[in-house]
C-alpha cells in the first residue's frame, strides 16, 4: 500500500483519495467480518502532504468569463451548461447545489434559493439582482423539476467538466477550476 501511494508522489492529492478510499474498504472489510479487527495496513501510511489553494477571479478575468460564456451559448451545444456556469458565478454555491436545484427550491420573492440538501445541510442563499435575473431567464421544463436540466427527461445535468474546459480555454483561464467559482 505504501508503494502504491508513494507511485502518485507526482499527484499527491490524488494519492492520498486512493489512500482514504482504500482504507475505508479496509474499515468495511473489518466490520463486515472479512478481515481481523485493527489490521488495516493503510494506518501507518503517511499523507502526502497538502496545500490548499485558493484562486479568486479578478475582474478582468469575470469580464473575459462572461465573453466565453456568450459565445458558448451561440454556438448553442448545450444552453444549460451555460446556465449552470453562471450560476455558480453569481451565488457562490457548490457545483452540486447548482446542478441539483429544483424550481421548488427557488423563491424569486424572497430572493433567494432555500437549498434542502447541501454539503451543510439544509441552507438559505441570499441572491443578487443579476442572479435573480438570470433564474428569470432559465426556462422551466414541464416534467422536470431542475432548474438545470439534463439530457434524460426529468434528470439534471450531471457533468460540466467539457464546456468548462471549452469556456475557461477560450477565456484564457487554464489554471481555474469550476470549483473556484465557489465563495467560502
Amino acid at each position: 500500500i505504501a508503494k502504491l501511494h508513494h507511485g502518485f508522489h507526482k499527484n499527491p492529492i490524488m494519492g492520498n483519495r486512493v489512500l482514504s478510499l482504500l482504507s475505508k474498504a479496509l474499515n468495511l472489510a473489518e466490520l463486515w467480518g472479512y478481515r481481523p479487527n485493527h489490521s488495516n495496513p493503510c494506518l501507518h501510511v503517511a499523507k502526502f502532504p497538502e496545500v490548499k489553494r485558493e484562486r479568486f477571479l479578478t475582474q478582468e478575468e469575470i469580464a473575459r468569463l462572461m465573453v466565453s460564456l456568450e459565445q458558448e451559448e451561440a454556438q448553442c451545444q448545450n444552453p444549460w451548461t451555460v446556465h449552470a456556469i453562471r450560476l455558480l458565478l453569481l451565488t457562490g454555491c457548490r457545483l452540486n447545489e447548482i446542478l441539483t436545484l429544483t424550481w421548488d427550491e427557488v423563491d424569486l420573492e424572497g430572493q433567494c434559493l432555500r437549498l434542502q440538501d447541501s454539503k451543510t445541510g439544509k441552507k438559505v442563499v441570499y441572491l443578487s439582482s443579476s442572479a435573480i435575473e438570470l433564474l428569470r431567464t432559465i426556462p422551466q421544463v414541464d416534467g422536470n423539476p431542475y432548474v438545470i436540466c439534463g439530457d434524460k427527461e426529468g434528470a439534471h445535468l450531471i457533468n460540466l467538466q467539457k464546456p468548462w474546459q471549452r469556456v475557461r480555454a477560450r477565456a484564457g483561464l487554464d489554471d481555474v477550476r469550476l470549483h473556484d467559482l465557489v465563495r467560502h
